[in-house]
């Protein structure tokens, strides 16, 4: 059994149920005291159709709204984020990044990260929400391009005041004074994004991730270092402040590693959406596995599945699930758990979950992998029960060609094996450079096979560079943990007296 990881899926299933014709009563209702300032909102644009439509949408999507800040103003992490030195030579290294050592030398004073959550809804401000509107409306005008767009477009990937949870703040002023020029330019939308991506004031810092709270626009482009999910944000907001249609894409975890990436999307004048990314020609690139691509939105529930848009191989997997539980969710390993990544319902003894990644990419992406890796992705369907995610079926391997492979272990049919690594090896290490994911000797290691859980088959200090285990099941999925040292572990099967890895 998995503890809970993730309540998103369960928030998403809820707020999709209400009825639409209630959304602006509800958040009027849950305003409270600041009921007053959005009624002003509506009082203002009650003689202008579009813009009274504008304020409706972001008012009945502002209950789910909410800002993650530090909870006072001493706090230490904050007051650190403004001395950062902007120089730091190897910022893609964690383990040398200079703003990762501010950041642990912080921790030790301030162990845990103060923080409040502060809702829209109890604190928005009819001037705030009123300058926002006016000057989306005025910069869409401005381009010239409305006319290859809805006003559904306007509203999900332009007239939105935040992207995350980020402090409120008047980000399309700074942005307009950066970015303003391209509000004449005649050049495509994905162009201009490409342009503005190609010279990023923002750049990724590994240390960043050690930072508790959400920054603002300003303090971005003020510090000019950020996380991946700094730099989507960033460019997103800047995007939308010049009347772009744009928006932020999510692999929520890669599924043949740790770790999640986004990116971001353009709408083109052909109602395309085209992913833009950082490197020397603004080309997004996707070197991992893919199971599930979603889209940030501001409207309820917060994401929308977006898999098919990209044209990859994706299949439909179907599991037996009986008729006490509602929904499913399907999850890929992240190196030391199982991760939820899509949600479905279940129907006549059933459950199927659509447009699943197979581990191919789209366009000109290719997988950077790992050496005896298999042409796949291992997925494990569970259910929420009690506060836990509970597998309810076999994992599955989705191969490459869309062929399905049920992982239930032969437990009367058993085998030796051989175990060489806990981790795969890059295909770029040369194969004669030792790492500490091989067998270690001396090193206290455990191996599992899962059956509904994770069952061990016996804990063993290594005596040379390889490990044996007898009476290991056939056809099981396996995971050797090393308690002595490391993090990097991975799921595999074995194959032909080999470790082959998902």
């Amino acid at each position: 059994m998995l503890r809970l990881l993730s309540f998103l899926f369960l928030v998403s299933a809820f707020f999709s149920c209400l009825p639409e014709k209630t959304a602006l009563e509800r958040a009027l209702r849950e305003a409270g005291d600041n009921r007053m300032e959005l009624e002003k909102v509506l009082a203002y644009y009650r003689d202008d159709t579009l813009k009274y439509q504008a304020a409706c949408f972001l008012i009945e999507n502002m209950p789910d709204q909410y800002a993650v800040l530090p909870l006072d103003s001493t706090d230490t992490y904050a007051r650190a984020l403004l001395s950062l030195d902007k120089e730091d030579p190897v910022s893609w290294e964690i383990s040398r990044s200079l703003v990762a050592a501010v950041f642990d030398s912080i921790s030790k004073i301030q162990p845990e990260s103060r923080i409040k959550i502060v809702r829209d809804i109890e604190v928005m401000t009819s001037d705030y929400l009123i300058e926002n509107i006016e000057s989306a409306f005025k910069v869409w005008n401005r381009r010239g391009v409305a006319k290859h767009y809805s006003f559904d477009d306007f509203c999900s990937y332009v007239l939105p005041y935040r992207v995350a949870h980020e402090p409120l703040s008047h980000w399309r002023r700074t942005a307009l004074q950066r970015y303003g020029h391209w509000l004449d330019s005649l050049n495509a939308p994905q162009e201009v994004a490409r342009s503005i991506a190609m010279r990023y004031p923002v750049r990724y810092n590994a240390g960043m991730t050690k930072y508790p709270y959400i920054m603002s626009y300003e303090e971005m482009d003020s510090l000019q270092w950020g996380t991946c999910d700094d730099m989507t944000a960033f460019l997103t907001l800047s995007l939308r402040a010049i009347g772009i249609p744009a928006a932020t894409d999510v692999v929520k975890a890669w599924a043949n590693r740790s770790s999640a990436h986004c990116w971001n999307v353009v709408k083109d004048t052909a109602g395309h959406f085209v992913d833009i990314g950082y490197g020397p020609d603004g080309k997004n690139f996707v070197v991992y596995k893919v199971s599930k691509v979603y889209r940030m939105q501001y409207r309820s529930p917060g994401e929308e599945d977006v898999t098919q848009g990209y044209d990859m191989p994706l299949s439909d997997v179907s599991f037996p699930l009986d008729g006490k539980n509602k929904q499913a969710y399907l999850c890929t390993f992240n190196n030391s758990q199982w991760i939820p990544v899509a949600l479905a319902s279940s129907g006549n003894g059933n459950v199927t979950f659509r447009n699943l990644g197979r581990g191919l990419l789209w366009g000109d992406n290719k997988i950077d992998g790992y050496r005896e890796e298999g042409k796949g992705i291992a997925y494990l369907p569970v259910v929420h029960e009690r506060g836990i995610l509970k597998s309810f079926a076999a994992p599955v391997i989705l191969y490459e060609g869309g062929e399905v492979r049920s992982l239930r272990p032969i437990l009367s049919d058993t085998e030796s094996v051989t175990l060489h690594r806990k981790y795969p090896k890059y295909n770029k290490i040369a194969s004669d450079v030792h790492d500490s994911n091989e067998v270690i000797p001396g090193d206290d290691y455990e191996l599992f096979y899962w059956n509904d859980e994770w069952c061990s088959l016996g804990r063993k200090t290594a005596g040379h560079d390889t490990l044996v285990y007898v009476e290991v099941p056939k056809n099981a999925l396996l995971w050797l943990h090393n308690h002595t040292q490391g993090k990097e572990e991975r799921i595999f099967t074995y194959e032909n007296g080999k470790q082959i890895w998902w």
